[in-house]
């Protein structure tokens, strides 16, 4: 059995204690059997003797990637040592799995592989980082490495591989695989339970139907001609219905008797059947999973794309507003320095109130107005230098605004 984990990088010192066993650090696990830990021993060491963590910031720093606490930088695969494997065999078929793993994702991607013995039954850790050549440069997506059809592929390449250097098939089962044989005969089993019941639901309406219309059929009516009359039609129509539908649920129960027995048919064609075509069947039913998850996954990158189009459509629109905003700021503070604010805003009323039009009366009171307030300003400034100049002081003098309300000091100091 093989089975892939993915850890971000804050998971990847405690993943390298339960690789190493390091000494002084607890471990998880309460099934490891400490006096048998010395049996251990990485496949990888001679060939990447750094630690995990040390081994994964290096090569991060190497690839393209991007930095977010919650990428995948390692993937962990254990595969358990198969059943039918002779005991002489063992080390082999770890180093077997150990070169494949190196041949699927790359040597210099390798963090370890770890061969724990100390565990209830002997297992291989390798890990690796998920490293992709896109355009001849090093990329980390683990995403684009380890997809669904990869995953679903894997025992059989990985079986495959190692046949040959064993002479015989290994029985390396998907934990999915397992799980499924148990699924499939409990929903065998749920069939069978709810087609009872249905059945037997069917029976209990026959029956209350029966009953209704004998009941129908010895009602005694008193009164009339006419109300008898009536009241033996509306009985008459009643058990007509009552007479149809018990028809209807007898076609019913007829159907679901087949049914059942149909069912139980296949139950006991595949219990029989072929353990190869058990898995075959089962197969088809996992490819349409896949193809399913492939879909949602499709749509899960459109959404994804749409968000990251909407963040960088964002970030434009506030480096715009700052522009924005740093523009106006110095239209208004050249126009407090001038000291036009309170024409600006005789200006922008009248205009806003004309529906963006002025008459030319008032833009020639407002020209006037503004002829005089800059003149007065031109005056003041004059006379400022003339001080300066004076009394031989620089006259390079700063003007400032205060509080950032667009209006300047006193000039005429």
């Amino acid at each position: 059995m093989a089975h892939a984990q993915k850890f971000h990088r804050s998971s990847i010192v405690g993943l390298a204690i339960h690789y190493e066993r390091r000494a002084g650090c607890e471990l998880a696990n309460k099934d490891i059997d400490i006096n048998r830990s010395q049996y251990n021993y990485n496949l990888a060491q001679s060939m990447q003797p750094l630690r995990p963590e040390e081994f994964i910031s290096k090569r991060l720093n190497e690839v393209k990637h991007i930095n977010r606490k919650d990428i995948v930088v390692m993937v962990d695969w254990i595969v358990t040592l198969p059943k039918n494997l002779t005991e002489d065999d063992e080390q082999k078929f770890f180093e077997s799995v150990f070169n494949f793993m190196k041949q699927e994702y790359g040597q210099d991607n390798i963090v370890s592989a770890w061969v724990h013995k100390d565990e209830k039954t002997p297992h291989i850790h390798v890990g690796f980082v998920p490293v992709i050549i896109d355009n001849n440069i090093e990329k980390l997506n683990c995403k684009k490495l380890i997809t669904r059809t990869h995953l679903k592929n894997f025992h059989t390449r990985l079986t495959d591989y190692i046949e040959p250097l064993l002479g015989y098939r290994p029985e390396i089962l998907n934990g999915a695989t397992i799980n499924g044989n148990r699924t499939i005969k409990e929903l065998k089993n749920q069939e069978d339970i709810c087609l009872q019941k249905a059945k037997n639901n069917i029976r209990d309406n026959i029956a209350v139907s029966k009953e209704l219309a004998t009941q129908a059929e010895n009602i005694k009516y008193e009164g009339s001609l006419i109300t008898k009359v009536k009241s033996l039609s509306q009985a008459n129509k009643v058990i007509k219905e009552l007479t149809i539908s018990n028809k209807r649920l007898s076609i019913d129960n007829d159907k679901l008797i087949k049914i059942i027995n149909v069912q139980k048919k296949e139950i006991d064609m595949y219990r029989v059947m072929p353990l190869a075509r058990r898995v075959e069947e089962k197969e088809k039913v996992i490819n349409n999973l896949y193809s399913s998850i492939e879909n949602l996954e499709k749509r899960i990158d459109d959404h994804e794309y749409d968000i990251h189009d909407l963040q960088r459509r964002n970030l434009n629109l506030l480096k715009n507003k700052d522009k924005l905003e740093r523009q106006l700021f110095i239209h208004e503070s050249f126009l407090s320095l001038i000291g036009l604010e309170n024409i600006f805003k005789e200006f922008k009323r009248i205009f806003l109130q004309n529906d963006l039009s002025i008459n030319i009366r008032s833009i020639k009171d407002i020209c006037s107005k503004t002829i005089n307030k800059v003149t007065h300003m031109f005056d003041t400034l004059k006379e400022r230098i003339t001080f300066l100049d004076n009394h031989n002081l620089p006259d390079d003098e700063l003007i400032t605004n205060q509080n950032n309300n667009h209006t300047f000091k006193d000039l005429s100091r």
